[in-house]
């Protein structure tokens, strides 16, 4: 029997939230019964800070569950969310903070929650050579924040996280162009770096995929591609480690490209038409049977093998 995607997510919310229920069960923790929100509270706070997050994790979830009406039960989820990743609990974590944005929308943990749960999404992604649902699931959960909560002081957080996905998702384009390129597919090592470069330009794989994409067209003897390439990876990566070889490799690029056009209006060449019809070159004896004519050899090199 197949099971619609769809219906696996729903079975997988189902179970979640059924695990948030039965835990408590599985290991009694060790407060009364009888306390107050408060007590509850403040001896989870205190488990917290002796990073016992067990018992900490039951004390925040037997406020959520006994005192839905308490005033500080937004904090109990949020710190409760806290657990579940120091737990390495991450989908856990997400279906809590994502109960706490919505049921508490104004709540003072409701940026900082969001943020909580793009990176516990985040902590879910695969290695980069593997599919990338989480981390751009991640993406725009961030995005999200950064529409919802622009003055918010997780700013600088979000967008250190945002980068560090789109690092993670450019790197592996960046791995498949790489590995066509070190094949000498440079079309289609191109490719995939051309699509990198296009949606992700601020990632720190670009630098490499334009230096790759240039050196692709010079090791394929398309000089004028490679000078293009080359010279915006210089404007582009001023500061990169790569900078130097980059206007190295620009250097011999225009000196092997452009030498060959200035001899269209230098002196002629030994092909050029106009050689032939001197009457010097045609006419004078001495030049057709000069051994030194017809042997390649020049009158000096002539001379100087005569020579005793």
């Amino acid at each position: 029997m197949i099971i619609p995607p769809s219906l696996r997510f729903r079975i997988t919310l189902t179970v979640l939230f059924l695990a948030l229920l039965v835990l408590p069960a599985c290991g009694p923790p060790d407060f009364e019964s009888d306390w107050t929100a408060e007590e509850l509270y403040d001896y989870a706070m205190e488990r917290m800070e002796r990073e016992d997050w067990l018992n900490a994790l039951d004390a925040f979830r037997a406020i959520t569950l006994s005192y839905s009406g308490s005033d500080i039960v937004d904090d109990a989820l949020y710190h409760q969310g806290e657990m579940h990743i120091n737990l390495k609990e991450y989908p856990l974590a997400t279906l809590v903070f994502r109960r706490l944005i919505s049921d508490f929308p104004q709540s003072p943990y409701s940026d900082e929650s969001q943020y909580k749960l793009a990176y516990a999404t985040f902590l879910q992604s695969n290695p980069p050579h593997l599919t990338q649902d989480k981390t751009f699931e991640a993406i725009r959960e961030l995005q999200f924040f950064l529409q919802e909560y622009p003055d918010s002081e997780w700013s600088e957080e979000v967008h250190e996280l945002l980068q560090e996905c789109f690092d993670k998702v450019a790197e592996k384009d960046y791995r498949i162009g790489n590995l066509y390129y070190k094949l000498k597919d440079w079309e289609a090592a191109r490719l995939y770096f051309g699509e990198l470069l296009e949606t992700y330009p601020m990632s720190n794989w670009a630098s490499r995929a334009q230096f790759e994409t240039a050196d692709s067209y010079a090791r394929e003897g398309k000089h004028q591609e490679a000078i293009e390439q080359f010279e915006i990876f210089i404007q582009s990566y001023p500061e990169n480690e790569l900078s130097a070889e980059a206007g190295k490799r620009l250097s011999e690029l225009r000196a092997a490209y452009v030498a060959p056009s200035l001899t269209e209006d230098g002196p002629a060449s030994m092909d050029d038409p106009a050689s032939t019809d001197d009457p010097a070159a045609t006419d004078d004896p001495a030049a057709t049977d000069d051994p030194a004519s017809t042997d390649g050899s020049s009158p000096a090199e002539s001379e100087s093998g005569n020579s005793p």
